[in-house]
């Protein structure tokens, strides 16, 4: 894996701790926040992971296409002028 990967992960785990920590921060007694925290944190998580490995794939250098040695190239001339009879 490259450290795009990496970085991409830490990302997200970055974004799942920080959601976490507001979870913790919420009272007990209201489970509901506690609750939308816990999704948000997992949904954005994966989003965040989504989305950068496409960017990352997006990103990446294809290499250029090599010819084989067996192929042969063969260049023509272009057409000849057409001759419109003016000299």
């Amino acid at each position: 894996m490259s450290s795009g990967y990496f970085l991409v992960l830490g990302a997200s785990i970055i974004w799942i701790l920080f959601c976490m920590r507001f979870w913790y921060a919420i009272d007990q007694e209201h489970p509901w926040q506690r609750r939308f925290i816990a999704i948000g944190a997992g949904i954005g998580g994966g989003l965040i992971y989504l989305i950068g490995v496409m960017m990352l794939q997006m990103l990446k250098e294809t290499p250029p296409p090599v010819a084989d040695e067996e192929t042969e190239i063969r260049v023509s001339p272009g057409r000849p002028a057409a001759d419109d009879g003016k000299k």
